[in-house]
Parts: structure tokens; C-alpha cells; sequence
């Protein structure tokens, strides 16, 4: 998830031998002297041209929806702001405001959030076919938060407003009751939900377009038909599943329908393609292959996340700290995402899992010490972002994709600034440069300079402009770090030296700086703090509760 796990088991010397840089006295000046020629040079060249590169409206909307769809939900809308800042198109600008809406309202709980990006499309763009749209998920947004009186207002400006309007009826049918709900309440009743998860069953997604998979167990396997609900046992050895057409075939012999789900046959692990994972699974067939997906209890599924998100010899608070953090994102992606096949993926894209084979006794026991504990804000599980290490500063989530909730805010973190190998260099060419962001889609010619533009309260880079021959590339600093190379470029928190080629990056810190720092929170626990003391210093005003 995230660079979650960026480098986090291996430390090599060099790393560990790394100097705090100074930027005083000679190297100092020789990097103001070029600076400042740099800067000079990049003004008269800017004058001259006045381009700017142009913004690839629909790669970058698919990109978002992309991300969307994975359930990364911050990253995602920093693409869409990212879309409604530099598109042309105001009918591009007001869906992006939309889905910015959106997420915030589903996915984050972020009512109040929604509703100012949905009054942006209603004020900023009313000819444009998405603020019919906005003006109607106001009333509902309004409606959910128990706010009636509001959402009575919103759905009667939806009907005057969109007579004909396709949600017309709807709109009607939830002012109504919205009126209903005023007389039998006391006009609003703000609600404020419990916590109530009753299914904690994880579905990872391990293998997409798959051509075949092979699955067994010491005693056999039970194959359940997704259709017809027949039920087949294979004693011993492996079973070959591939895909003729849109139906399966089980060792060459056709099946009836396109899924099953497969099941030990006793009380043993099954074996997917050699590596071995707890509970069952769905096999389905799809366009482009096989999909499997494991259905796995959250506390198994913690089982083959912790260690490798942290290294298992670590202090035990400090693995406590991380299997809480990842049991509260699991079930806080799995709770907004019903309509889907899977909650999560197996790999970076949500939280790294291996299955059986990465599975060690120190952090299974810290799983097991925090069984059913996870962070809540305002009774919903948050979404517990964290990363490698801080540098020293925790970040708003504002400053890396522009979306901010209350609970992840920055905060100074002495702890990551002692940290080993919190400090970095890379050196990296203007020619990279160019490579990555015209396979990006940026209409990039020769690269002259790069530019940091801003800074926020922990020190990090906010924007970066590239400076070429064929105009100026204004990027954020998270975007550019991702598309040069996370593990290269490892944090934001860097200074710039420009050479004659490229420019020579130092930096503190590894990941995007949101939330948990997880060498923070070894240090932290190494002074004695507990897993709680980790958590209510990383993630502001929350609560760690204990699901029945």
C-alpha cells in the first residue's frame, strides 16, 4: 500500500553510514552560485517560449478511475484535482469536482468535503451536464448526515431547477421524505453510527489474466460449482483449473459455469501454484484469464501482511502498532467496496500479503495480542495510511493528493529523525527525466532545469516545474517523485543541486510522510512506548476499540 514496505528489511552500509548533510560553507555556495545562474537562465527562456505543456485529459481521468476502482482512494483524488486544476474542458473540470465529491462521501466519510465540491459544480459550472448530478448528491449527501431540513431544500431546488430532470422522481420521492423525517424527529437527527462489522472475511485478489493455476492439498480439494452449487472432490495431488472460453476447465474436462470456489478437502492449507494460504477460494474466469481470489479470516489475512509490511525482530509494540493499523485499512476498504470481487490486492497496490510462507511467530503473536483492534473517528474505521519513515516530519495528506481528512494530520516526529538511514542521495539525469514524463504523456522536449516551488510545514517540496524546450511542466511533488522512481527519489523532503545533466537530490525520509512512520514507531516502542502510545501519536483524536 502505498510504498509500504519500501526497503524496510534490508539496510545496506552505505545507507547506514550516510553523514546529516550541511549546507554551509563550500558546498552551500557552490549550489547557490549554480542555482541562482540556473534560475536566471530558466526566467529568460520562459519569457521567450510561453508554452506550457498540455494536459492529457482523458489518460489522466483513466488513470484516477484506475486508482478509484483499487480502492486508493487519496491517490486517486489527487489525479482528480490534479484534472480540475489543468483541463480546458469545463465539462472535464466539473466531473472531476464530482468524483472528488464522491470519494470524499463514500469512500472517506467526509460529508462535509463532498458537499463543497458538489456547490463548485453548482456555482462554477451550471451548463455543464454534471451539475444536475451534483445538486441531487447534495440532497443525499445532506440526508445521510440526518440533516433534513437541508436535504428537503436541496431535493425541491433539484425539481424546480430540472423539471425534467432524470432524477426528477427520485428527487420527489426523497423530499418527502425528508419532510417525514422532520415531522417524526424534531426536524434533524444527525446520526451517529456505531461500529458494526459483521463480516471480517478479506478478499484478496492473488492472481488476475492468469492462462491456468494449479491447487491441492496434503488431503485434496472439494470444487463447488458457482452454479449449479454441485460439489466434486479430488483426492491428493494437484488440480489444473484453465479457461476454455467463458467456461473452466478442471484438469482438461470442461465445467459447467466460469466460477467455483475451491475448498480443502480436511482440516489443511491449500496450495496455490506451490505457495500455500489460509481459507478458500474463488477461481472465475474473466476476459483476459483466470482470476483467484482468497477468502480469508482479517486475522489469518494479518497473518501474511505484518511481516512483511515490518520486519518480524522488531520491538513487539511496534508490530502491535502495524497489525492494528493494517486490520483497521483492511476492513476499512472492505467496508465501501460490496459491489466488488475482491477488497484487496495482494501487492503494493493495498497491502503486500504472501500467504503461509512469509508467516513468523512474532508478528502472528502480535496479531493474536490485538485481535479485533482497530482505529475509529467519529464511529468509522479510518484509513490508516503509513509509510517507511517520516524524516522527522509526519505529512498533511493535503500536500501529497490534495485530499485532507481530520485524523491524518503532521506532526513533528522526533523519533523517524534518528532512525537509521533516514538520509538519502540520488543523482538523476534531466535525460530520465524527459523519458518518464513523456511516457506519461507530456509533450516534454530537452530538459534544462528543475525547480522545487513551495514548501509545507514539514519541509517537503509541494511542486516541482521542469523546465524545457518545449515549455513548462508544473508537477506535484508526489507525482513527480512516483514517476521518476519512489525508490530512488524516496521522499519529498529533499534539496536540489542542479548540475550541468540533472540535478543531485538529498533527502530525509521514504514514502509520502501520511500517517504511521513505521521506523518511528520502532524507535518509539524501543523507548518503551506501547502500541497505543504509537498510534495516538501517529493518527490525531481517534479511538482503539475492540470489535465483538
Amino acid at each position: 500500500m502505498n510504498y509500504l514496505a519500501e526497503d524496510l528489511n534490508t539496510i545496506d552500509e552505505k545507507s547506514k553510514g550516510y553523514i546529516a548533510w550541511n549546507w554551509s560553507g563550500t558546498f552551500r555556495r557552490q549550489c547557490s552560485v549554480l542555482f541562482q545562474a540556473m534560475i536566471i537562465c530558466c526566467l529568460v527562456f520562459c519569457t521567450l517560449t510561453g508554452t506550457a505543456a498540455p494536459f492529457n485529459d482523458k489518460q489522466v481521468t483513466e488513470k484516477a478511475g484506475k486508482l478509484l476502482n483499487d480502492g486508493k482512494y487519496f491517490e486517486a483524488l489527487g489525479l482528480y484535482h490534479e484534472i480540475a486544476e489543468f483541463s480546458e474542458d469545463p465539462e472535464v473540470k466539473a466531473k472531476a469536482l464530482f468524483y472528488i465529491g464522491r470519494t470524499y462521501s463514500l469512500y472517506l466519510d467526509q460529508y462535509d468535503s463532498a458537499l463543497k465540491q458538489f456547490e463548485k459544480i453548482i456555482q462554477g459550472y451550471p451548463q455543464t451536464t454534471v451539475a444536475e448530478e451534483a445538486l441531487f448528491n447534495t440532497g443525499m449527501v445532506l440526508y445521510e448526515q440526518g440533516n433534513y431540513v437541508k436535504a428537503h431544500e436541496a431535493f425541491k431546488r433539484y425539481i424546480g431547477r430540472y423539471p425534467g430532470g432524470k432524477r426528477h422522481q427520485t428527487a420527489t420521492v426523497w423530499a418527502d421524505s425528508s419532510t417525514s423525517m422532520m415531522a417524526t424527529t424534531g426536524v434533524n437527527y444527525p446520526r451517529t453510527k456505531g461500529v458494526h462489522i459483521s463480516d471480517t472475511v478479506i478478499r484478496v485478489l492473488l492472481k488476475k489474466a492468469s492462462e491456468s493455476v494449479r491447487a491441492g492439498s496434503e488431503k485434496g480439494i472439494c470444487v463447488l460449482d458457482g452454479s449449479s452449487g454441485k460439489r466434486v472432490c479430488f483426492d491428493g495431488g494437484e488440480v489444473l483449473f484453465t479457461r476454455q472460453g467463458s467456461r473452466l476447465a478442471i484438469n482438461e474436462n470442461i465445467y459447467s459455469s466460469g466460477r467455483c470456489r475451491v475448498t480443502p478437502a480436511g482440516d489443511t492449507l491449500i496450495s496455490l501454484d506451490g505457495k500455500r494460504y489460509r481459507g478458500d477460494f474463488t477461481i472465475i474466469v474473466e476476459q483476459k484469464g483466470l482470476s483467484v481470489i482468497n477468502y480469508v479470516p482479517v486475522e489469518r489475512y494479518l497473518y501474511g501482511v505484518v511481516p512483511v509490511e515490518m520486519p518480524h525482530t522488531w520491538s513487539r509494540h511496534a508490530l502491535m502498532a502495524q497489525a492494528v493499523a493494517a486490520r483497521t485499512y483492511a476492513l476499512q476498504i472492505k467496508g465501501k467496496r460490496a459491489d466488488k470481487l475482491y477488497d484487496v490486492e495482494a501487492t503494493v497496490s493495498s497491502q503486500v500479503y504472501s500467504g503461509c510462507a512469509v508467516e513468523k511467530q512474532a508478528a502472528s503473536q502480535a496479531v493474536d495480542l490485538t485481535e479485533g483492534r482497530i482505529m475509529i473517528s467519529k464511529g468509522k474505521p479510518l484509513a490508516a495510511y503509513f509509510h517507511s519513515n517520516s524524516g522527522g516530519y509526519t505529512e498533511n495528506p493535503e500536500n501529497v493528493w490534495s485530499a485532507s481528512v481530520p485524523y491524518l494530520k503532521g506532526v513533528s516526529d522526533r523519533y523517524s529523525a534518528n532512525a537509521p538511514g533516514t538520509e538519502w542521495e540520488y543523482f538523476l539525469p534531466y535525460e530520465k527525466i524527459k523519458n518518464v514524463l513523456n511516457k506519461n504523456g507530456y509533450n516534454t522536449g530537452k530538459i534544462t532545469g528543475l525547480i522545487p516551488e513551495g514548501r509545507s510545514a514539514s519541509g517537503r517540496v509541494l511542486n516541482v516545474k521542469v523546465i524545457s524546450d518545449m515549455g513548462v511542466i508544473r508537477l506535484t511533488s508526489n507525482k513527480f517523485r512516483t514517476r521518476v522512481g519512489g525508490t530512488k527519489v524516496k521522499s519529498t523532503l529533499f534539496q536540489v543541486a542542479p548540475y550541468s545533466n540533472g540535478v543531485l537530490l538529498k533527502g530525509r525520509g521514504y514514502g509520502h510522510g501520511v500517517g504511521m512512520s513505521q521506523w518511528g514507531a520502532y524507535m518509539m516502542a524501543r523507548t518503551g512506548k506501547t502500541y497505543q502510545d504509537i498510534l495516538n501519536f501517529y493518527y490525531q483524536n481517534i479511538n482503539i476499540i475492540t470489535l465483538n
